[in-house]
């Protein structure tokens, strides 16, 4: 008698990218060499158009056993060779596709990273990772200890329950009080001289405030052309000598612009931090841009902690196709949110309405037009 083997049925992962290179890239990042490629089709430009706003490549990958051993893109065995044979037989297949795409402006985010396609997740579960939710967030949902109830609802109460749920766990993180001097901290780039003028903008036509800028350089180069002119027009003084610069009070506050420091260089967010207690300054606002990859918010957060940075803005959120991403660096940060800016224009839009931009983009309108409609009456 002979043993009967066992197999286990392949498991199938959709990837949603810009390019075969990317392509190649996460198959062999998240699927190893074992993966197989069994599917390669153009999508977007419907359904959920929120956060699809331009065509991109599915691939259907299988990590397993599979009866169809000739079927399909090996994603090769070994190192070597085999790695050049994947770029060779998986780049064309999608390149074919990627032709008819056009010029179209693309998003430097991807839509779905990897998206399990297994029979046994939920329904909800594979409704919101085709709508951009990206696994950190999947995973975080499934932990909570209400997610199997959550799951046995109906869409519109599910979703309901998700929303609720981030809500109540966002606004357990406190409330945001700056103090009358406040600093601004972040890496080059970020846009935080643009947030530094947004708040000043409001603090002058919003708050009717007459606020005073310190621009400090800490041994860094930090010019102020640019800002001193937006100071000029908008009524604000600019000082780089701490001792000229009077006393902040709750009619005149003070936002200190600190020099850009180095995502690769803890010392200098070190020393940033001391320079600011030497001056007493307590309330420190961290500025990212929220269109960098996870990987370096993660980074800049931790980095924040040198400086004991205790605030967040974002910037550059109106360029986010999915801000689900977020989510859980700020569940997890101490930092507490305070603003995010959208924009380049300097007196643009600036809200301190974090959490409801976040649960806007995080919902595309499609699921709430679908599923919450019944609850915009309650």
């Amino acid at each position: 008698m002979q043993d009967k083997e066992t197999t286990q049925a392949p498991k199938k992962y959709r990837l949603v990218v810009r390019s075969a290179e990317e392509a190649v890239r996460l198959i062999r990042e998240k699927l190893g060499d074992q993966a197989r490629v069994t599917s390669v089709r153009q999508v977007g430009g419907e359904g959920l158009k929120r956060f699809i706003s331009s065509p991109k490549l599915e691939v259907i990958a299988e990590v397993g056993e599979s009866n169809d051993q000739g079927n399909g893109i090996s994603a090769g065995n070994e190192m070597g060779n085999d790695s050049v044979k994947m770029d060779e037989t998986i780049a064309p297949q999608i390149k074919d596709d990627q032709a008819s795409l056009g010029k179209t402006e693309i998003s430097q985010e991807k839509i779905v990273d990897n998206e399990i396609l297994d029979d046994g997740e939920t329904d909800i579960v594979k409704l919101l990772a085709r709508s951009g939710f990206d696994l950190p967030l999947l995973a975080r949902l499934k932990s909570w200890v209400e997610w199997k109830d959550i799951c046995e609802l109906p869409l519109a109460d599910a979703l309901r329950a998700i929303t609720q749920g981030l809500t109540d766990r966002m606004g357990k993180r406190g409330e945001v009080s700056l103090n009358d001097s406040v600093a601004l901290l972040g890496s080059p780039g970020v846009g935080k001289t643009t947030t530094l003028c947004k708040l000043l903008a409001h603090e002058v036509f919003i708050n009717k405030r007459v606020p005073n800028v310190l621009k400090i350089e800490n041994g860094m180069p930090n010019p102020d052309d640019a800002l001193r002119i937006f100071c000029e027009v908008i009524g604000v003084t600019l000082f780089r000598e701490v001792d000229k610069c009077p006393p902040a009070s709750n009619q005149s506050p003070l936002f200190v612009d600190v020099p850009g420091l180095s995502i690769s260089n803890a010392e200098e967010w070190e020393n940033a931090g001391e320079v600011l207690d030497k001056k007493n300054i307590s309330s420190r606002i961290l500025v990212l841009n929220g269109a960098y990859d996870s990987q370096i918010l993660s980074k800049s957060l931790n980095l924040a902690n040198h400086a004991k940075a205790n605030y967040l803005a974002i910037t550059h959120f109106d360029e986010l196709s999915n801000s689900t991403k977020l989510w859980p660096l700020l569940l997890d940060s101490n930092l507490l949110p305070f603003c995010i800016c959208n924009g380049q224009n300097v007196t643009g839009d600036v809200s301190r309405g974090v959490l409801n931009q976040l649960i806007a983009r995080t919902f595309p309108q499609e699921l709430y037009s679908k599923g919450l409609y019944s609850f915009q009456r309650a």
